[in-house]
């Protein structure tokens, strides 16, 4: 009868080394690596830089609605702003003042676009800018029909009596042109002929 082959001493199945293999890792893998990995926490939004704090959040150059956003009073003409009571520098040079807007405007036949306009309460100085400008929403996939007979005329008359709502948040340091430098402001916005209330924001020195 033949006898075995040289080399069968040398022979190991594939499965029975992997699982030698990882009986001898983790025999020599320390205490500590057992346990679970740490969990990073998240990020936070940095709200120290406005005041109250609720408008660190508020999206720049949007029409989306936020908690900020104030209400209107009924279905009348009306425009309401609201804004923080004091802002501080977010870094050398960098101001942010977020103001949100909403309302009910008079529907008119050669809409202008809302402007905003800040008074420094010390200098008397104003600063009167275009508040927000309008843009189509896109979305991906989806084509907008810019074909100009597709548009209603221009000189079609408007309904007296109608009216529009508008809603949107702006910055009013990046609108204005204001320096980041100790000021305080009275501040509020006109669209189509109508006025919002005023209030009144305190810049203040870096933190």
């Amino acid at each position: 009868m033949a006898g075995p082959r040289p080399d069968a001493r040398r022979r190991f199945p594939a499965r029975a080394f992997v699982l030698l293999f990882t009986a001898a890792a983790w025999a020599f893998t320390p205490a500590a690596s057992a346990q679970p990995p740490s969990v990073t926490p998240q990020k936070t939004m940095n709200s120290d830089w406005t005041e109250p704090a609720s408008f660190a959040s508020v999206p720049i150059n949007s029409m989306r609605d936020h908690a900020c956003m104030p209400a209107n009073d009924g279905y009348d003409e009306q425009l309401h702003i609201a804004a923080p009571a004091r802002v501080w520098p977010r870094g050398p040079g960098v101001l942010v003042i977020p103001v949100c807007v909403r309302g009910i405007v008079p529907a008119v036949q050669h809409p202008t676009l809302p402007r905003i306009v800040a008074t420094d309460l010390e200098t008397r100085k104003a600063y009167d800018e275009v508040a927000f400008e309008y843009k189509l929403p896109t979305r991906p996939g989806v084509e907008v029909d810019t074909i100009a007979s597709s548009r209603p005329p221009r000189g079609k008359p408007v309904t007296p009596g109608m009216s529009v709502g508008t809603q949107f948040s702006t910055d009013l340091a990046a609108r204005a042109g204001l320096p980041a430098s100790p000021a305080k402001y009275e501040v509020y916005v006109e669209s189509n002929g109508l006025r919002s209330n005023t209030v009144t924001i305190e810049v203040l020195p870096p933190r």
